[in-house]
């Protein structure tokens, strides 16, 4: 077909479009997306670009034009293109030119632009390292890619290939081919690097495997590759060039496009083989950053799709602090995030093999907001149990809190914080919620204070001391109900022990006599709890305070119990844990009833 198109070549941009525009046919690239129907004289289809039901999308092959009459949308082949697939005006023109066989005139002179150039040889570049992958000596790249579960069908679709071993296998075929450029075009792409001392060139990649970088034109602008042997770096890729930036690509796009925009959202790897196992597994929507941080070059690819992200880097430190600096961009530029978190030493492409798809899925479904992801991230590492701890977690959080524009939304995650770090008492939750309303990056020195103070207390042990303090009649029922467990990592579990020791030694219980008995710290809560205002206790108010500081009890030993599932390998210790996990639901629930 392409060979009777009018030719481009050697005209100025305008010719260009005009080449493209009378080759292409709008039926034929429309057919590649949405299945079109005979209607007359003109093609009828439901519309990609709104929700319908009844057809009202029209293509017209006279007049090569499309019209939609439920939401006004038309245009020729360029501007279904720009629409459908995201693309900017240039990008549709070297994909439909690329599809047609018209060759482009690259702006600033005969010999072209730079870029163009890179393009031309990296072309070449990539037929040579696909036909390597093929010959005998590509061998042990292929059964690389056979033990990593990559099939004939997988290693085509994403065009990998193999660099051989040696210093000049690929400047050699450049050399020899007149289109490659040879070694000055070479260097321009990034292909062959050079030796200051001699100047003698060389190939950049050798006995790598090689992974092909496309842009959303399907041109080919960089490579990265996976060493065989021993040595480093294991993963290299293309350095900057007139085509190829790493803060503005992505691998896998060109891929997964299709798949975004059908599942609404992109989940965000690290590495290429993370985004090849991942559209193997059938998460076709996956995409993968190339060695470099998260930047606003990623924030413009991916809002050409989706808002909704969904980040799976691999779970270890670096994973963990890459995870952190694309937060802060995506968070300042309004996506919707959330966060997959693996079992320590599993990346994605090592989980599926291992887990499987449904699996993985799984995860996936369960992925956390993220916000809840960083607070449990921080709580995991931190040492929670001193005040410090709790104020250095809360200044690693509040800058995250900070960059959300909806105050109801930061209000509203002050609760997560303080479950999470165990954060109770009435005036440190007072002073959290004015920082978090007036996105404060740091704890102040009020919230400060009162944490340093209030430690653990809440109101429930608050009011729970004051029951058995004041009322002796309750006090000689909650006793009996009260279990050491109860109260074994609770502040007020020193004063009650006092308290038990006392009535069981007949002896008068006054605020004087149990402050006698106790340590300055536990002397300094009862303190606390003494000058509080609360209702007169009564019975029913120290049962209730007692069943919400048991169920507060359980749910800590449910989160602990989650956390050791996610670690655990053992098939027999992992339904010893499910089996208590759902005991401890039981007995929530229970306590739930009791207290409604």
């Amino acid at each position: 077909m392409a060979g009777n198109r009018p030719s481009a070549g050697g005209g100025d941009r305008t010719d260009a479009v005009a080449a493209v525009r009378l080759a292409a046919n709008l039926v034929e690239v429309v057919s590649d997306y949405i299945p079109l129907k005979k209607s007359g004289a003109r093609f009828r289809a439901v519309c990609p670009f709104h929700t319908e039901k009844t057809p009202s999308f029209y293509v017209d092959p006279d007049k090569q034009l499309f019209y939609c009459f439920g939401c006004s949308t038309g245009g020729d082949v360029f501007k279904f293109l720009m629409l459908y697939e995201k693309l900017e005006f240039p990008e549709a023109l070297r994909l439909l030119a690329g599809r047609y066989g018209i060759p482009l005139p690259a702006p600033g002179g005969p010999a072209g632009s730079e870029r163009q150039k890179v393009l031309a040889v990296n072309r070449h570049a990539l037929r040579f390292f696909r036909e390597q992958l093929r010959q005998p000596g590509g061998e042990r790249a292929r059964n690389y890619l056979e033990g990593r579960g990559l099939d004939g069908g997988t290693i085509d679709a994403f065009r990998l290939g193999y660099a051989p071993d040696g210093w000049t296998a690929l400047k050699d075929h450049l050399g020899q081919n007149g289109g490659g450029g040879g070694d000055r075009q070479g260097l321009m792409a990034g292909l062959l690097a050079q030796k200051q001392e001699t100047g003698r060139t060389y190939d950049r990649f050798r006995e790598r495997v090689i992974f092909p970088i496309f842009n959303l034109a399907d041109e080919v602008i960089g490579f990265g590759g996976r060493l065989l042997g021993d040595g480093e770096p294991k993963y290299l890729n293309s350095p900057e060039t007139a085509a190829f930036s790493k803060g503005d690509n992505l691998y896998g796009i060109l891929q997964a496009r299709e798949a975004i925009r059908r599942e609404g959202f992109v989940v965000l790897v690290e590495g290429y083989m993370d985004v090849i196992a991942l559209h193997r597994a059938g998460f076709a929507q996956a995409v993968g950053t190339l060695g470099t941080g998260f930047t606003s070059g990623h924030v413009r690819l991916l809002k050409r799709f989706t808002e909704r992200v969904v980040m799976n880097f691999d779970p270890d430190a670096a994973g963990r602090s890459a995870t952190r600096r694309s937060l802060e961009v995506l968070l300042e530029n309004g996506f919707d995030v959330r966060v997959v978190s693996l079992p320590p030493g599993k990346d994605p492409d090592l989980y599926v093999q291992e887990h499987g798809a449904g699996k993985y899925g799984e995860r996936l479904q369960g992925a956390l907001p993220y916000f809840e992801y960083l607070t449990r991230e921080v709580a995991q590492r931190t040492d929670l149990k001193g005040t410090g701890g709790k104020i250095a977690a809360l200044n690693e959080v509040l800058p995250f809190l900070a960059r959300i524009d909806n105050p109801i939304r930061r209000a509203g995650y002050v609760e997560l914080i303080a479950t999470v770090f165990g954060i109770e008492d009435r005036m440190v939750l007072q002073e959290l919620k004015e920082a978090v309303r007036g996105r404060a990056r740091a704890v102040g020195p009020r919230a400060e204070t009162a944490l340093r103070e209030g430690r653990r207390l809440n109101e429930a042990e608050a009011r729970l001391v004051r029951s058995l303090m004041d009322v002796p009649e309750v006090r000689g029922v909650l006793l009996a109900e009260i279990e050491d467990d109860d109260i074994a990592e609770s502040d007020i579990g020193e004063v009650i022990r006092a308290v038990r020791r006392l009535v069981e030694n007949d002896e008068e219980v006054t605020y004087p006599r149990i402050g006698a008995e106790i340590s300055d710290d536990a002397r300094a809560v009862l303190t606390r709890i003494a000058a509080m205002s609360y209702p007169a206790p009564n019975i029913e108010d120290g049962r209730s305070c007692l069943m919400e500081l048991r169920a507060r009890r359980f749910q800590a030993q449910m989160s602990d119990i989650q956390k050791r599932l996610e670690a655990e390998k053992d098939a027999a210790e992992t339904d010893e844990l499910l089996r208590r996990k759902v005991l401890l639901k039981k007995r929530i629930e229970a306590l739930r009833q009791a207290s409604a």
